[in-house]
């Protein structure tokens, strides 16, 4: 199934935590290179009531430059449920029973759904438990230290401005603050994080309604963070 985008969706690699947020997450990131088979996220209830959680593991891929996740065996959290009393804090294991990787890098999300008490836990219209916030968790399973290896585009299309990246490495990239600079403005595709690009995978990212766009054949810089380190690639606009 493709990835859902609503606002309950928080982490990503990113900081969620509000002042009206009382579950909290660490790390937001988990990342098990062989030979381990497993690794620990702590959950902690800052609130003053009991907090019931849920857990969950889904095989992650791209497909069409789209997040697709499916369920999966490979990996399990356990435990996959909890009640944590306020002030509380609980450790999930995350193994992946299905052994060590033996090449490049395999990709999991893990959701951390709080679930109102059980007898408010009446299922939406699609059949599903409401959830009241979702922590949505990366999870990379990796042999040595695979690398990425990104290759960049941008061009013209349809009267929007399109940056493509394409990884032919066998590790995941991060990409943050991806801009491009010298048209007539810089254009900013988002501060913060942009998103993965999987291994074999591509993302593409369309310039915000409103943005002053480049001529195709103009000569710009993109920018971007990639696993932490900013690149500056000169390119050409292109038109497909």
């Amino acid at each position: 199934m493709r990835l859902q985008s609503a606002s309950l969706l928080l982490a990503l690699g990113a900081t969620p935590v509000t002042a009206q947020t009382a579950l909290r997450v660490q790390p937001l990131t988990v990342e098990v290179t062989s030979p381990a088979q497993a690794s620990a996220v702590s959950v902690q209830n800052g609130g003053p009531r009991p907090m019931n959680l849920r857990v969950r593991v889904f095989d992650w891929t791209q497909v069409n430059g789209q997040d697709q996740i499916a369920p999966t065996t490979e990996v399990v959290a356990s435990p996959p449920a909890m009640t944590i009393p306020p002030g509380a804090s609980y450790t999930v294991r995350i193994a992946r029973t299905a052994g060590p990787v033996s090449m490049g890098e395999r990709s999991y999300r893990l959701w951390i759904d709080e679930l109102p008490p059980p007898a408010r836990q009446m299922p939406s219209g699609g059949g599903e438990v409401d959830v009241r916030l979702r922590y949505d968790l990366p999870a990379f399973f990796r042999d040595g230290d695979p690398q990425p290896a990104l290759a960049w585009r941008a061009y013209r299309s349809g009267g929007q401005l399109v940056i493509e990246a394409t990884n032919s490495g066998r590790s995941h990239a991060r990409i943050d603050n991806l801009r491009l600079e010298g048209a007539q403005a810089p254009i900013s595709f988002g501060s913060g994080l942009n998103g993965y690009v999987l291994p074999g995978a591509t993302r593409r990212w369309v310039a915000p309604a409103g943005a002053v766009l480049p001529t195709a054949d103009s000569n710009v810089t993109l920018v971007a963070g990639v696993g932490g380190r900013e690149i500056r690639q000169a390119t050409t606009i292109a038109t497909r």
